[in-house]
């Protein structure tokens, strides 16, 4: 008899980040996980009904992730769920960002693996392809609060986020993260988006 192979799903076996629930500001300590990376510049504001849109590279790490689904399918028989885009803010330069992308990926995902998946991206896309890392993000401390509505109205959110913090006699760092729950492409309302609001903890 076939065994069903079993799909992870890592907002279930991460609850904790990614299960983030409507209430006050909460102090989490994030584990040790693995992340496909790219660094981009992108616009700040976001004024428009979808995504955080790239200017002047392509986002590709979610083609990379899918890349690594079909890897470890037919390699380790493995099934994971894509997780959702998180970005990393870092300084801004009038409308634009220095940002880093990210999607967190099973511990199972080695070097090989990832290699050959921005080859096969390459390969489907005909043409060579922004720079991508596979990286191991240790664990941190962090304040976060669940934001809803659309992305670019999150800074209230963010704001409340650093002041709960700093009155809990925190240091913070200066970049912040997004961890966008809603698939905007899905065309859900943007007053019912849904996008976690993280701050990491010195």
């Amino acid at each position: 008899m076939q065994t069903k192979v079993i799909t992870d799903d890592h907002r279930k076996i991460h609850k904790e980040i990614y299960g983030e629930k409507p209430g006050p500001v909460r102090i989490q300590r994030i584990p040790k996980l693995k992340y496909v990376a790219q660094e981009m510049n992108t616009k700040y504001r976001m004024d428009w009904a979808g995504r955080p849109e790239p200017v002047d590279q392509q986002w590709i790490v979610w083609k990379i992730v899918n890349q690594l689904k079909h890897i470890t399918k037919t390699r380790i028989d493995y099934k994971f769920k894509l997780m959702p885009h998180e970005i990393i803010w870092h300084e801004k330069n009038n409308n634009l960002a220095r940002t880093t992308q990210l999607m967190q990926v099973p511990d199972c995902i080695t070097d090989e693996m990832f290699e050959e998946a921005q080859r096969n991206a390459a390969k489907n896309l005909k043409e060579q392809i922004p720079e991508t890392k596979l990286i191991t993000a240790e664990p941190v401390l962090c304040a976060q609060k669940l934001h809803i509505g659309h992305y670019r109205e999150s800074n209230a959110t963010l704001l409340e986020v650093i002041q709960f913090a700093e009155d809990q006699g925190y240091q913070i760092k200066e970049s912040h993260r997004e961890i966008y729950l809603t698939p905007a492409m899905k065309c859900h309302d943007p007053s019912t988006w849904k996008t976690i609001v993280s701050v990491e903890l010195e």
